[in-house]
C-alpha cells in the first residue's frame, strides 16, 4: 500500500483531525516529520532523555505507534506530548500530540 493511502486510512480512523489529504494539498494539520527510527530505537533512546512519562503502545488503523504523555529530551526544553507512528517503511513523529487520546 502507497503512503498516501496508508495516511488516508490513519486520517478516517482518526476523524481528520492530523492529516486530510484535502487540507493545502495533503499536509498535516499539525507539527509532523519523518524519521527513520525504528519505534524499537525510539523507545531505546527514550531512556536517555531528560524526563518523559510513561509509554504509551498503541494502534490506530492497523498501524502501531508509541507516546509520551509528557516528555523532554534534554534539561531547558519545553515539556511537551510526543506521539511515533510507524506506516512500515515510514515513521512520523508527531511533537505536541498524545495520539492515545485518539486511539
Amino acid at each position: 500500500m502507497e503512503l498516501i493511502n496508508k495516511l488516508n486510512t490513519f486520517a478516517a480512523a482518526t476523524n481528520n483531525e492530523l492529516f486530510d489529504s484535502e487540507y493545502k494539498g495533503g499536509e498535516w494539520m499539525c507539527e509532523a516529520f519523518q524519521t527513520a527510527e525504528t519505534l524499537s530505537q525510539w523507545e531505546d533512546s527514550s531512556n536517555g532523555w531528560s524526563e518523559r512519562s510513561a509509554m504509551i503502545t498503541g494502534e490506530i488503523a492497523g498501524f502501531p505507534f508509541r507516546a509520551w504523555k509528557s516528555a523532554q529530551a534534554v534539561k531547558g526544553q519545553p515539556r511537551q506530548s510526543i506521539s511515533v507512528i510507524d506506516f512500515g517503511d515510514t515513521r512520523i513523529v508527531l511533537p505536541g500530540t498524545n495520539l492515545d487520546l485518539l486511539a
